[in-house]
């Protein structure tokens, strides 16, 4: 009898002591009852606001500038909107996941869930309590706007300055900007209530979060640049993100006037069903190095001046046994574009491309006319899919491994393998190789237009016979 009093006793001790605990996996005491226990500290204000990730109303980042020595640092909720935010007993502790950003300059909560409430950061840095303003969260209500709308100037080289406009949700008291470097490490942040930033012109924002002067920036090294419009309940509306390199394509020329300049064959397609997607084929001849991808504002300008043109450090492969490369640009802007690389002493630049993917995507078909007229040597036919302004053909064909064959340039709607009394150039250095019976090969077409835009793409298999 005295061991069943004994267990229940002791049961009983464990929940009680587990129910009072300020834990974050059991029922949390509310943010009033935390200060209360913490009475004795002189408390102070962090900076901390909201966004929703993009694309999804249901994951919600709060960010928060942790100082040097922050600890214990807490992430508290309402229930709802309704809730006074200003009444801290509404406030209830919650376990949250949490993660560096900008190089763990800022952190963040990463919090699961569509429901808006208020919420709010705190943590302890040298005795003191620092608390955040309250944010309201409207993940669902005024959904974070996604942008890489910002024009980049160069008061010199190495002095970008920024402009933007508010998004669709005009409700922004203060403008957050960070510049990192490639591996998205902090090289500043700044406060304006003006959608202007000058690189590193300490008149031109009102607050700062670095602790020294930011070191200058690098000619030619690859920088980002952030913005976060937020609103008067921290909330944030839009963010802009941007890569930004400073020097153009001119001033890129003429730091190599030493090199003869030569030419590349470049072009452009969107991908297959996505005009998010351009690819930007280029040939990669014999000895080739440093490629480069560099890009116009838009498409209104004079696409023949170098100056126009900026780098951008875009991911790059190797296509049809790397005869070919191409760098991938996930964008939806249509910018005139050019490919450079070295070879030993010539600089390569492409002619300028015209990436046309909102207003003539590239359409992909797999329907070619294959006629065997002579022994594994097949002739291919084919019509214009999509737009009349197809001045060129490029066609490769591979092995099913993709093994490259050949590459070749037409201007009539026909080609023979291994025949080339129609061919305006190729890009294969040596005889192909024949046809094997009855194995499986592959066919590309590309139909290029004189803006170096592809309008149309077949890809098929075929057995030689």
């Amino acid at each position: 009898m005295k061991l069943k009093y004994l267990l229940t006793f002791v049961c009983f001790s464990l929940l009680f002591f587990s129910c009072s605990e300020d834990s974050d996996t059991t029922v949390a005491r509310n943010l009033q009852g935390y200060l209360d226990e913490n009475s004795g500290r002189e408390t102070d204000t962090l900076i901390a606001f909201a966004a929703n990730a993009e694309g999804n109303t249901a994951l919600t980042y709060i960010y928060y500038y942790p100082e040097i020595g922050a600890t214990d640092i807490r992430y508290y909720q309402t229930n709802d909107t309704s809730a006074d935010k200003t009444d801290y007993n509404n406030y209830r502790r919650q376990s949250l996941a949490t993660e560096a950003v900008f190089g763990g300059k800022l952190q963040r909560f990463s919090r699961s869930g569509a429901t808006e409430t208020w919420c709010l950061v705190t943590y302890i840095k040298e005795g003191k309590l620092y608390i955040s303003d309250p944010i309201l969260l409207k993940n669902v209500s005024k959904t974070t706007e996604y942008s890489n709308d910002v024009s980049i100037k160069y008061k010199t080289n190495v002095e970008p300055n920024f402009t933007w406009e508010d998004g669709a949700i005009d409700e922004n008291v203060q403008y957050f900007q960070v510049i990192s470097d490639e591996a998205n490490d902090f090289k500043s942040g700044t406060f304006t209530t003006d959608t202007f930033f000058q690189y590193y012109d300490e008149s031109s924002f009102e607050s700062t979060i670095n602790l020294t002067t930011p070191e200058s920036l690098v000619e030619d090294e690859v920088y980002n640049f952030t913005m976060m419009g937020i609103s008067e309940d921290n909330w944030v509306n839009l963010i802009i993100e941007e890569q930004f390199i400073p020097k153009n394509l001119a001033e890129y020329v003429a730091e190599n006037s030493d090199k003869t300049l030569d030419t590349l064959i470049a072009f452009a397609s969107s991908a297959n069903g996505n005009r998010e997607q351009t690819y930007i084929y280029f040939n990669s001849i014999t000895g080739a190095f440093d490629y480069r991808y560099y890009e116009t504002d838009n498409i209104s300008v004079d696409q023949t001046n170098f100056s126009n043109y900026k780098r951008r450090s875009l991911p790059e492969a190797t296509v049809f046994g790397s005869k070919l490369r191409r760098f991938t640009h996930n964008s939806s802007d249509e910018v005139w574009c050019l490919v450079t690389y070295f070879t030993e002493g010539k600089l390569h630049i492409s002619e300028p491309i015209k990436t046309q993917n909102n207003f003539k995507a590239t359409e992909y078909s797999t329907e070619i006319e294959i006629i065997e007229t002579a022994p594994l040597m097949p002739v291919f036919n084919w019509t214009n899919i999509a737009f009349e302004n197809t001045t060129n053909y490029f066609q490769a064909v591979s092995t099913n491994s993709n093994t490259f064959l050949s590459g070749t340039f037409t201007t009539e709607k026909t080609f023979q393998y291994y025949n080339e009394a129609n061919i305006t150039g190729k890009i294969h250095t040596v005889t192909p190789a024949n046809l094997i019976t009855d194995a499986t090969y592959k066919f590309a077409l590309f139909g290029i237009s004189d803006e170096n835009w592809v309008g149309s793409v077949i890809q098929t298999s075929f057995i030689a016979r």
